[in-house]
């Protein structure tokens, strides 16, 4: 369906810096996509409702996987003898109602909070995102599955460029040691 467009994007792997920013990809696909997709696009690019597909399932996958990881954050805390986050109610109030399921998002999130830090946490849990958009964007790499998918990978590795150890560690002294008032 997509065939000249999806040749025309740059592939990227996991951990790879993003080769162009989300505004860039809607920029290219502005006259390239139908305009159903156009608007799946900007709705997975922005948090807009859509009732497309794709953004739909990935909606439902991205809430389930949210949904595990609030209760892998309720049994910590409840394991580690402090109270959850949720004040004592478990990782409850956090849950939202999702379509469909998958075992590879419960196991992979499972396997994210085995970690032994925040950011190979978080990075666990990026790769677990992405392969579940590569899953959801199916065989054929010229449907509109496939660009869309593209675009969620897209967000996840401009959002793991962001992540630093150090940045990450900066911020936390500035927090823990604000600055004296003068």
């Amino acid at each position: 369906m997509y065939e000249y467009f999806a040749s025309t994007l740059p592939s990227f792997a996991f951990g790879a810096p993003p080769p162009m920013s989300a505004e860039e990809l809607r920029a290219a696909a502005e006259g390239n996509l139908r305009a159903a997709d156009l608007a799946a696009l900007d709705a997975l690019l922005s948090g807009a409702p859509s009732d497309h597909p794709f953004v739909a399932a990935w909606r439902d996958r991205n809430t389930q996987l949210r949904n595990a990881v609030a209760r892998a954050r309720a049994a910590r805390g409840a394991a580690s003898g402090g109270a959850s986050s949720a004040g004592g109610e478990g990782a409850a109030r956090w849950l939202r109602p999702h379509g469909g399921w998958s075992a590879a998002v419960e196991s992979g999130v499972a396997a994210a909070f085995q970690e032994p830090d925040a950011l190979r946490r978080h990075r666990a849990l990026a790769r677990l995102r992405w392969d579940q958009a590569t899953e959801l964007a199916g065989l054929d790499p010229f449907s509109s599955a496939a660009v869309l998918a593209y675009a969620v990978r897209l967000v996840l590795a401009a959002d793991l460029a962001k992540a630093d150890e150090e940045a990450g560690l900066e911020r936390l002294r500035k927090t823990a040691d604000p600055p004296a008032e003068g």
